[in-house]
């Protein structure tokens, strides 16, 4: 090749390095107050083109999930881990995170590694729901009444203490109901209303502590009814679930019906906060599995509101339409992760297979709602094991320290080049500073993500970019030893230096290689720069600096070397 057409693909090179480089520069050349006011197409411009920064440059939120299987069969637990993997990636891309990592770890665990992030309780939203929704049909009162009579029969003589059960109380004698579902129960015509106690009023802004009696040891801690439910104390919120946990309990609940708690408590007229349970069928009529959307939308009550609206596949529209139907008059309960998000009344049949979830607190919580409803239910729940939040100063500082590494690093490199090569060593470091710059570019077009290990590949690049460059300089200064012009010296040089650069480099890259295959997230972006940095490497020293040498040994005659 000429050395006009080098010249040409050197100039092109590096003009599209410096293309490639143009968005990351300006967006991290920004202050934080600038990137707050970006419109968000011009954020999107930047995501997409700017060289990304890892959890450790940038900050984030570091997350260990563990699967618990224990009620899994062994088919399911074979791609239990994929199926998984795979919903959490569909989240996160909705959710708007750049560049995540989600990897697995061993036979049980997910990492996920979100960059740039700083809502952790948002991240635990979205990633920490399991997404199981169902449509049950809520008892009617008289039904919830006769198993409330019959928890007062059974739990007496058990007590609570926090969340710890003593049955001591309960004699052998002791008469339990167990109500089925084709029998009643023995009972009164008693309203729900009259189970529930009288609170004397305490202090202005504050709801006395109800407290368990003899008689009604359960229906004591009942302080209202709403949306068909009983309210709880929120206070009582562990005692009352204790005792739903009994085996009294369970033999005065009917077999086709099960309590369910409402998704969060809410604040009560009275002062305080309640939490509302509900009586519901065991076994729901509709599951999420024929959910195909679900998206944001104005409450029609409220427009200010956002709500989440559904849509379901034709036969579960067949399904709902017939629910809903027959039930007219009935509360439904919308039930996500066995929490119950509203329970409305059914007004009139639905045949279209739509239907909307309401009594969401904020229009944040209705898209992250949305999110985990379209990227579909996990297959088994999900525990948050580990997390490790890094902070955005935490970021810059390794930015910074990395920064500061590799600036020394090239000083010295610099240093040693001029004294040991004189102005052949200068011509060695110019080429180092475009190893760098071209290695960045690839990075950005590659859409890789840069992190600490990643750093460090591009430091150890610096010294690597520069040892070709001392294995052709010494070659040239063997053949001006043997008394050969400096062009004759200098095509020697290269000639006799590149099978050994290409030896040590390909070595080079074959352990690179092994590192990307077998390791991990970290590992991989160390392997991932030192393998772009020994290509570059392998041009700018070749090709760029022999460039420089050509012109100035064809354009005028050259007597003595500075090398």
């Amino acid at each position: 090749m000429k050395t006009r057409w080098k010249l040409v693909l050197i100039v092109a090179v590096l003009a599209w390095s410096a293309w490639a480089l143009f968005p990351s520069w300006t967006y991290y050349s920004m202050s934080p107050d600038d990137r707050a006011r970006l419109t968000s197409e011009q954020r999107d411009h930047y995501t997409a083109n700017a060289l990304k920064l890892g959890l450790d440059l940038q900050g984030g939120v570091h997350l260990a999930m563990e699967v618990d299987d224990s009620k899994l069969d062994e088919d399911a637990r074979r791609d239990v881990m994929d199926r998984a993997i795979k919903i959490y990636r569909n989240r996160i891309d909705q959710f708007g995170v750049a560049e995540p990592t989600i990897q697995q770890q061993g036979d049980k665990r997910i990492i996920v590694e979100l960059p740039g992030l700083e809502d952790v309780e948002r991240a635990h939203r979205i990633l920490g729901q399991t997404a199981q929704l169902e449509f049950r049909l809520v008892r009617e009162p008289d039904e919830m009444n006769r198993v409330l009579q019959a928890l007062d029969r059974n739990l007496r003589g058990v007590t609570v203490t926090g969340s710890i059960i003593d049955t001591t109380g309960v004699k052998a004698s002791d008469d339990t109901t167990h109500v089925h579902s084709d029998t009643e129960a023995p009972h009164t015509d008693t309203s729900v209303d009259s189970l529930l106690p009288t609170i004397p009023g305490g202090e202005e802004g504050s709801v006395p502590l109800p407290t368990a009696s003899a008689d009604r040891p359960f229906t004591s801690y009942l302080l209202t009814m709403f949306d068909g439910g009983v309210v709880i104390d929120d206070r009582q919120y562990e005692v009352v679930d204790a005792l739903l946990k009994t085996e009294q309990a369970k033999r005065a609940i009917p077999s086709n019906s099960m309590f369910l708690w409402g998704h969060e408590s809410r604040p009560m007229e009275e002062g305080g906060e309640g939490r509302v349970l509900y009586l519901a069928e065991k076994n729901p009529t509709l599951d999420g599995g024929s959910l195909v959307n679900a998206v944001t939308r104005p409450d029609p009550d409220d427009p200010s509101r956002l709500n989440v609206g559904f849509t379901l596949n034709r036969q579960g529209a067949i399904v709902f339409s017939r629910f809903t139907g027959e039930n007219i008059g009935r509360r439904i309960a919308i039930v996500l992760d066995k929490k119950v998000r509203s329970a409305p009344v059914v007004q009139s049949k639905i045949p279209s297979g739509e239907g909307r979830i309401t009594g969401l607190d904020d229009d944040e919580e209705a898209s992250d709602l949305a999110i985990v409803l379209r990227a579909g239910a996990l297959p088994a729940p999900f525990n948050i094991v580990e997390e490790r939040t890094v902070g955005p100063s935490l970021g810059r500082d390794s930015v910074e320290a990395g920064a500061r590494a590799a600036l020394i690093g090239f000083i010295l490199t610099l240093a040693f080049m001029v004294m040991y090569y004189r102005w052949s060593g200068v011509l060695a470091c110019v080429a180092m500073v475009l190893n760098l710059v071209i290695e960045m570019a690839i990075l950005a077009q590659l859409h890789a993500t840069l992190t600490l290990p990643g750093v460090a590949g591009l430091i150890l690049t610096i010294g690597m970019s520069v040892d070709a460059n001392v294995l052709i300089f010494e070659r040239i200064r063997e053949e001006l030893r043997k008394g050969k012009t400096v062009r004759a010296s200098i095509e020697a040089g290269y000639e006799r230096a590149f099978g050994t650069i290409l030896d040590s480099n390909v070595t080079t890259l074959i352990t690179a290689f092994v590192l990307w295959q077998f390791g991990s997230g970290p590992i991989r972006g160390f392997a991932t720069t030192l393998s772009i940095g020994i290509l570059v490497s392998m041009f700018t020293a070749l090709l760029c600096t022999r460039v420089v040498f050509d012109l100035i040994t064809t354009r005028r005659h050259v007597a003595k070397l500075s090398v």
